[in-house]
């Protein structure tokens, strides 16, 4: 692999228990980080595997990195690369003006690239603070993770990521067949005017205020219910801290020895200040409440939790919504 001034090390950043390296630069300048890879027979000396090859990074001197079936299809990290900024070239977007972050495991076979793009549409809903789109995409050579794209509101002021809420405009696709470089026009053609069409929404939840007599208490319900199953108790209390305060916790949790008169267990959870988080205010609106979660799902040091997590806000905030109606 190349190596790069724009690399920078995520120690604490996992994709399952893989580390994860970071680049920033522009897509041009990012594709110097992308590692090669081939497919070879899985053999030792003349006994060869009738079912499975094995993959190698050549960028890593041929490293081993994954078995895969034989009709498993090698779509390349580069080869994404390349379609994306063919495609950008035909939107007649500049490619010099994105702004990239790429993630990849320590042998470079899991990625995680998101893409700033469309300078020219970002807004402020109301706020003060700017979103921008942004894309993600997402691959492996491994068979691990299928191809995919979404698209995102990235809130520059705390890293956000708001995933696209309309989620029929996911794309994903398992390595069983070439890729086509005109799906990834097509998806793009197809989306982005759904993207920006959503500017409409977060105008609203920003001008949709909390009431403080009635919304509160259904707000507090949605929380200890819908964002507690979904994500854990723990979870939940850093988003109601946020939403309380526009400060995150750090949240412990241990067993009491004490038992409770059913003989079940019981825990005790303290929680203690952490941080201020950047652009956040004790809510007002259902505005403040999607950037909350989507500050805990984006801030988190598993990628595979991260992006769950972000997937799951457009309906945990759909539910919200018509919990307020």
């Amino acid at each position: 692999m190349h190596t790069a001034d724009n690399i920078y090390n995520l120690p604490n950043l996992r994709w399952d228990s893989k580390l994860v390296n970071g680049y920033k630069g522009n897509l041009t300048e990012i594709s110097d980080s992308i590692p090669f890879f081939q497919r070879e027979p899985f053999k030792r000396g003349r006994s060869e595997n009738k079912n499975l090859d094995v993959i190698v990074n050549t960028s890593d001197g041929g490293m081993p990195i994954a078995t895969v079936s034989k009709s498993y299809s090698l779509v390349q990290h580069a080869s994404i690369l390349d379609t994306i900024q063919g495609a950008f070239e035909k939107l007649k977007l500049n490619i010099d003006e994105t702004e990239c972050n790429l993630y990849l495991t320590e042998y470079g076979e899991r990625m995680w690239l998101r893409i700033q793009f469309f300078k020219k549409h970002i807004f402020d809903p109301g706020d003060g603070h700017v979103l921008i789109p942004q894309l993600h995409i997402r691959n492996s050579v491994d068979g691990s993770t299928p191809l995919g794209y979404e698209l995102a509101w990235y809130r520059l002021i705390c890293e956000n990521g708001l995933m696209c809420l309309d989620t029929e405009s996911r794309f994903r696709k398992r390595h069983t067949a070439s890729l086509e470089p005109k799906l990834f026009v097509k998806y793009l053609n197809e989306n982005i005017s759904t993207i920006l069409s959503e500017k409409e929404m977060y105008v609203k939840w920003r001008q949709k205020e909390l009431n403080a007599n009635t919304d509160m208490e259904i707000l507090h319900n949605w929380i200890d219910t819908v964002v507690s199953d979904s994500w854990t108790p723990s979870y939940a209390e850093r988003v109601f801290s946020i939403i309380e305060t526009g400060q995150d916790v750090k949240v412990t949790r241990r067993k009491n020895k004490t038992t409770t008169t059913e003989n079940e267990e019981s825990y005790i959870i303290r929680v203690s200040s952490e941080r201020d988080v950047p652009g956040a205010q004790p809510a007002e609106n259902i505005y403040d409440v999607a950037n909350a979660l989507s500050w805990v799902s984006s801030h988190q040091n598993s990628l595979q939790r991260q992006y769950k997590m972000m997937l799951q806000v457009p309906k945990m905030l759909t539910e919200l919504e018509n919990s307020l109606e």
